[in-house]
């Protein structure tokens, strides 16, 4: 029924908050125009900027979240981190303010919508488009991971997508500076559950390889419709974000049609080692330039480092072509080779393949010719080193390309299987293997003794090729383990804290307290600081609160006021207010009435009201009409109608508030009527409040909203 009450009740609020601030000027510039979106922390709002006559959106920290210094300081956060950063994904942040209680940011305004709805709207999103819309996120990312700021709340929601198709990344509110200490708190994990990081979820150390996990979750649910992990509570989610490893996206939707070069970049964001991912955003840009065809920052290489393909024909060819020509058979014109341009390079060519001292037609030696050779001979003579030349070039041609064929054939080698061995013994195998051993990171584990591989990142019998890495995770034995302080939480987040801390919950237990509110841990065992070791049970007891007693009621009507109250105190009761009223039947100082009838079961230390008598009601005094003769009868006035008089209705206040807001409500009808409403000092102990009506009415009293008293007074 409360919440009941209370969801309207915030509904009513909120829709409050919304008309106050349209038309309201903030900073003496930004007019509020109307609302166009919010969240749990705030409602964004567009405005018309009056100095650039442009509009902005807005965003304002809700009213009931101003005193709450965490909500402020995030706010404030959003503004610093996003003001910093300048790139076309990124939403831009124009200005900020203060007004009174009123915390807000200035943005840009982005006509559109947001991925979520996008996706909703579509259903899901062809590869073309996915990748389109990764890009620009992941472009935005790297612009803030260069910033040193980790966006640590990257999801669809916030995410725009302009009606141009542009995606701009917003959101701010959680984002940090990645830096060593870059660390959740485990008491409040932060972030979405359905799109956060294991690391996350555990409340561990959180870097922009944890975005780069949240951007595949987004992927992910671009190209299928649907998120990886999903039940039927955040718990659960995140327990499935910690041990479960995602269903590929081929897997997850029948006759999905995704390449696998796509499905391998979601997988490989989505593992759940750090170490094992895109090691950064711009490693996964790259990725996608070279699956795409994206310009890279590699775009303009030397050539000579990727030349392009060209075609040679084939060496027999060339050679009979050639040597055909140089014997004067005639080819077609397009193997038609002038004699004269090979004679002129020939001198050069014979140098080339046989170096500075090679033959040519200016060599001078002991054995050459002085007289001029006849033009029958310069051509046969030309003949004959046309071929040679050919036959050297055929030579060198084959042989370059058996040289290149080794240069470039790799062999291949299968994997061994790395678990359990000691990293010097994985190393020296992997070495050995012609492979290139890399330690990828360090973590405890239950199963594994410290110096032991406890993962590797290549599979065991898979083939690769010689001189590629295979990182392996290497363990830090059993984790020493802590018990935490359970005392004082409830039992929900008990089993988030101490999945967090490698431990499971015991026996679960519940007994009463006065002490301890109930739903919250008022006992646990191992006590907190206690050494265990990695999945022990800790047992702990939840408060059922404070244990009810009943009592009868005694009845107390008839009795002095204080021997009531004495004898309301021996049952275990708790005596409250007492008003007073007039009684034709009961002397003045006895109880007239006990809020609780006599003989009822009432919980101990209920508070009981009382009524005592004032005396009988006081009647005016009889006038005899002096011009009334005697033997004469009076005369007959017409009945009168009663007429409303007041009544002075005594309220002793309660001594244990310093003010407290009395109000009185005539019962009529079935329905109430206020009839006094006032906060009072309670130092005077008692008011008195003139109350008017008529014939027999009931007032009840309320005292800061609780009923006090209820009274029935003859007018």
């Amino acid at each position: 029924m409360a919440e009941q009450i209370i969801l309207p009740s915030l509904l009513l609020i909120i829709s409050l908050e919304v008309k106050i601030m349209i038309g309201r000027v903030l900073g003496n510039r930004y007019e509020i125009i109307e609302k166009i979106g919010g969240g749990g922390m705030s409602i964004v709002y567009k405005a018309k900027c009056r100095v650039l006559n442009r509009f902005v959106a807005i965003k304002i920290l809700r009213d009931e979240l101003t005193s709450d210094p965490d909500f402020v300081a995030k706010f404030k956060q959003e503004s610093l981190s996003a003001a910093s950063l300048t790139h076309p994904n990124i939403v831009n942040i124009y200005d900020t303010g203060i007004e009174g209680d009123i915390y807000y940011i200035v943005m840009e305004y982005v006509k559109g919508e947001t991925l979520k709805k996008y996706i909703s709207r579509k259903g899901k999103l062809s590869e073309q488009e996915a990748i389109k819309i990764s890009k620009q996120i992941a472009e935005a990312l790297k612009h803030a991971h260069s910033n040193n700021i980790v966006h640590r709340d990257i999801k669809p929601h916030n995410i725009l997508i302009t009606e141009d198709g542009i995606a701009k990344v917003t959101d701010f509110g959680i984002a940090r500076a990645a830096t060593s200490s870059t660390i959740n708190n485990t008491s409040n994990v932060i972030g979405s559950v359905h799109y956060f990081s294991p690391e996350q979820a555990r409340g561990g150390y959180v870097d922009e390889k944890s975005d780069i996990y949240s951007l595949g979750i987004v992927m992910y649910e671009m190209v299928t419709g649907v998120v990886p992990f999903d039940a039927d509570n955040h718990i659960s989610v995140a327990m499935k974000q910690i041990q479960e490893k995602p269903v590929p996206p081929s897997a997850k939707i029948r006759n999905l049609q995704i390449s696998k070069g796509l499905e391998d970049i979601i997988m490989k964001c989505l593992e759940k080692h750090q170490s094992f991912r895109f090691q950064s955003i711009d490693e996964l840009i790259k990725k996608i330039d070279s699956l795409y065809g994206f310009n890279t920052d590699t775009e303009h290489e030397d050539d000579a480092v990727d030349s392009p393909t060209i075609v040679i024909p084939a060496i027999n060819d060339i050679n009979s072509d050639l040597i055909n020509e140089s014997n004067g058979e005639k080819n077609n014109e397009n193997n038609v080779i002038d004699i004269d341009l090979v004679d002129e390079g020939s001198d050069r060519a014979f140098k080339t393949f046989f170096g500075e001292d090679a033959p040519g037609e200016n060599a001078e030696d002991e054995g050459s010719y002085e007289e001029e050779q006849s033009p029958e001979e310069r051509k046969k003579n030309r003949g004959i080193t046309i071929a040679a030349l050919l036959s050297a070039l055929a030579v060198a041609v084959i042989g370059g390309v058996i040289a290149l064929k080794a240069i470039l054939y790799v062999p291949e080698v299968s994997v061994p299987n790395l678990l359990g061995r000691d990293e010097e013994e994985a190393q020296k195998i992997i070495e050995d293997m012609g492979l290139i051993f890399k330690v990828s990171g360090r973590e405890y584990s239950k199963d594994y003794d410290e110096g032991r591989v406890m993962d590797q990142s290549v599979e065991e019998g898979k083939k690769i090729k010689e001189k590629s890495n295979v990182d392996v995770v290497v363990s830090k034995g059993k984790q020493v383990i802590t018990v935490p302080n359970l005392v004082g939480k409830y039992s929900i987040e008990a089993g988030i804290i101490l999945k967090n801390e490698s431990l499971k919950e015991g026996s679960v237990k519940e007994a009463n307290s006065d002490k301890v509110p109930a739903g919250q841990i008022m006992d646990q065992s191992p006590d907190a600081g206690t050494p265990a070791n990695e999945n022990d049970a800790v047992d702990y007891i939840v408060s059922l609160g404070p244990k009810i007693v009943y009592v009868k009621m005694p009845k107390v009507t008839g009795f002095e006021v204080n021997a009531a109250k004495l004898l309301i105190a021996q049952s275990g009761l708790t005596a409250g207010g007492v008003s007073e009223e007039p009684s034709e039947d009961v002397a003045k100082g006895l109880v007239v009435r006990q809020s609780v009838a006599a003989g009822q079961d009432v919980a101990q230390g209920t508070s009981i009201l009382l009524t005592i008598s004032s005396g009988k009601p006081e009647t005016p005094p009889s006038e005899e009409n002096p011009e009334e003769k005697p033997g004469e009868k009076p005369e007959e006035k017409p009945e009168e109608k009663p007429t409303a008089s007041s009544y002075p209705l005594t309220i002793t206040l309660p001594s244990n508030k310093d003010k407290v807001l009395v109000v009185v409500q005539k019962v009529a009808d079935g329905g109430r009527e206020i009839v006094y409403s006032k906060e009072v000092d309670t130092s005077a102990q008692s008011i008195i409040v003139n109350i008017k009506g008529s014939g027999t009415e009931v007032f009840e009293i309320y005292i800061d909203n609780e009923l006090y008293d209820r009274a029935e007074i003859k007018f």
